[in-house]
């Protein structure tokens, strides 16, 4: 076997048609070790043009970002990574907190995140109560990004409104080069380097990297200082078996600003209420994963398992300090076959999951960011098993039929140490069932339908709400969609295109009561999920491309007792981003407009909206000889005041607070330099 290490050519085709994402020189998006002269990846780590083979099976909304799509502007947050993915809602509230939805999911959530499955290579990032952290990612630490919209994540064992995103980090053989090392600074006192290594040879592979940042942030109270560092190691047992264990350390430690009345956030937007600087309020977090994926090949069967554990420590100075300590493990494991079944054949995957966290939950009084009195002392603990089946089986020539399922068994418990009799717990069992069509015209265009059940838990967040004694008498959220769409491409044309409606029942609204208290949470009756999801590329000449895309959000009340057929409040209706890329000779430059077209409800009574807002954004830079590149990346040039974000309310009549606006950040510029070499 001839193993060397340079570059090559991809099907940018199919990272167009599948993510509208594909911005950069197709050479660049080849991982960097062949064998004779082929791009490969490894058992436990595909490469990128698999991984988007893999996903082209997928009856329904999906997408790609390679990291070359934001390796060339100051990528923070999963605003930055996912700009360009229709129908994913993601809006920086502050630095790098995002408010990230996909089809409404979690749509009212103002704090953390709820209705979408994150993963780290394929592995549970999201905690065993539902809830995740995103800070604890980081882009410049990535090969890509899948986006699973939907049930469409069922191959990940999820099932819930939103769908997963997985982030693949690279390995020894995936990685584009052996060795990057990369420094930026620019407004706001923000300073961020980074590094990373890979080494490949026959049988053991290693990547790790390491990020360290500062930043004063934009507004009053929003500085950070974050270091994270990323790792994997792989070893071929021989052709058939591969084993590969990763690292996650995360440092993060991030000011809260917080959320501002309407008229502050347009006319004072680096201010901040005294509430959070009195407070000194605050989100700190220590975190370590360590994991284990081995995949083993067995004829026509490949089977993949592994284990995971994660230590996690969370100090939160907010309305009060939440001091948690969070221990969590898990086992997984799937087997792919052959279906020897009707002239096309096809194949089927079972799989299962099996996970557990516990909570070690204090609480104290808030004396200026330390503790105070102890206000609350228990013990949170949750466990999910997920046994999922998804197969494929080819009906006549290009058209496939897919179908599948997930059965979850979740418990809930939580022991008050202070307060016996408020201990409570919990369990939910369903099934969730889906069925799709896979019609390939040709190479290069598909389109496709689906139809599938959610099925959402709540979270503890939702389940414990003080002074309510014991769990809130909450149901699980459940779901119906449908969904058609297309994706492909046509001489200088890509195109992604999805429309979906789902019928919801149960669904998990917030509602903020207090600017520094935490959202409450409630069942709705009916509700009604629908949009449009567009994406489309046009290469007007050689080396100039225009991206579009477009996301309509309908998401409505039906017949409900006190808001009727009302617009669910917490997002724009109609969402469209464009940018225009040039590059030739080494040079590029990419000007991007960000328009929220229409303005958004606040409140579910739908008598108070934000604001639209259009923001000018413009990248550019020059990659020399020898992988050193420079690039400058300027951020609302227009100086924009605007409203990126809110926090949704009953009803902005009534006297209750309505201090729930963030504010966008102003004109930032950052430069940053990378070299990128090895052989």
């Amino acid at each position: 076997m001839k193993l060397s290490i340079k570059g090559g050519s991809t099907a940018l085709g199919l990272i167009l048609a599948l993510s509208s994402t594909a911005k950069a020189d197709p050479a660049a998006l080849t991982d960097r070790v062949l064998v004779e002269g082929k791009a490969i990846g490894s058992l436990t780590a595909p490469t990128v043009d698999a991984a988007v083979e893999a996903i082209r099976e997928t009856p329904g909304g999906v997408a790609l970002v390679p990291q070359e799509d934001f390796d060339k502007i100051f990528a923070l947050n999963l605003q930055d990574m996912l700009a360009n993915v229709p129908g994913v809602f993601a809006k920086q509230r502050f630095s790098e907190e995002v408010r990230l939805s996909i089809r409404g999911s979690g749509l009212s959530r103002s704090y953390h995140m709820r209705g979408i499955t994150l993963l780290q290579d394929g592995m549970p990032l999201t905690l065993a109560d539902n809830s995740s952290d995103f800070q604890e990612v980081d882009p410049l630490s990535l090969r890509y990004v899948e986006v699973f919209k939907g049930a469409n994540a069922l191959r990940y064992g999820a099932a819930n409104l939103g769908g997963a995103v997985n982030f693949v980090m690279p390995t020894g053989r995936t990685a584009p080069v052996p060795i990057i090392l990369s420094l930026e600074g620019g407004s706001f006192s923000t300073l961020r380097g980074h590094a990373s290594y890979a080494y490949a040879d026959e049988r053991m592979d290693a990547f790790v990297s390491a990020t360290g940042a500062v930043s004063d942030g934009y507004r009053d109270h929003s500085d950070m200082k974050n270091a994270r560092l990323f790792g994997n190691v792989g070893f071929r047992v021989n052709d058939d078996v591969e084993t590969r264990f990763y690292l996650a350390y995360n440092n993060i430690n991030q000011k809260l600003p917080g959320s501002l009345g309407y008229a502050q956030a347009l006319d004072d937007p680096r201010s901040t209420l005294p509430t959070f600087t009195v407070g000194d309020q605050a989100r700190d977090i220590q975190s370590l994963r360590l994991s284990n994926r081995t995949v083993v090949n067995l004829g026509d069967q490949t089977l993949t398992f592994g284990v995971y554990g994660t230590y996690k420590k969370l100090y939160h100075p907010i309305f009060q300090v939440i001091d948690q300590t969070t221990y969590e493990y898990g086992v997984y494991g799937e087997v792919k076959s052959p279906l020897a079944i009707g002239p096309q054949g096809g194949e089927i995957t079972l799989g299962v999951t099996a996970g557990h966290g516990k909570t070690d939950a204090l609480r104290y009084v808030n004396i200026h960011g330390e503790r105070g009195a102890l206000t609350a002392l228990g013990k949170q603990g949750a466990s999910n098993l997920q046994a999922y089946v998804d197969g494929r089986l080819g009906i006549v020539q290009g058209l496939s039929l897919i179908a599948g399922g997930q059965f979850i068994h979740s418990t809930r418990k939580y022991e008050d140490f202070l307060t016996p009799a408020l201990s409570a717990d919990k369990t939910f069992d369903s099934f969730s069932p889906k069925f799709g069509l896979l019609w390939d015209l040709g190479k290069s265009a598909q389109v496709f339908a689906n139809i599938s059940r959610s099925y959402e838990v709540p979270t503890f967040a939702e389940l414990v709400q003080a002074p309510i004694p014991g769990f809130v008498p909450l149901e699980a959220q459940k779901a119906w969609t449908a969904e058609l769409g297309t994706r492909g491409q046509a001489g200088i044309w890509a195109w992604d295109l999805s429309l979906y409606r789902a019928s919801v029942r149960n669904e998990l609204l917030q509602y903020t009561v207090d600017a520094s208290i935490p959202a409450a949470t409630f069942n709705a009756g009916k509700t009604r999920h629908q949009g449009i999801e567009a994406g489309l590329a046009v290469t007007l000449m050689e080396g100039l491309t225009l991206r579009q895309t477009y996301t309509l959000n309908d998401f409505r009340f039906v017949d409900d007792v006190q808001f009727g057929n009302n617009v669910i409040a917490g997002i724009p209706k109609h969402l469209y981003r464009a940018e225009l890329n040039f590059a030739r000779a080494g040079f590029h430059i990419t000007p991007s407009i960000d328009w929220a077209m229409s303005k958004a409800y606040v409140d579910f009574a739908n008598t108070k909206k934000a604001p639209g807002y259009a923001v000018l954004d413009v990248s550019g830079g020059y990659d020399f000889e020898h992988g050193l590149t420079i690039y400058a990346d300027g951020r609302n040039l227009l100086n924009k005041r605007y409203i990126s974000n809110f926090g949704t309310i009953t009803d902005a009549r009534l006297p209750i607070s309505q201090a729930v606006y963030y504010p966008g950040d102003g004109r930032a510029v950052y430069v940053g330099v990378k070299w990128a070499f090895g052989k």
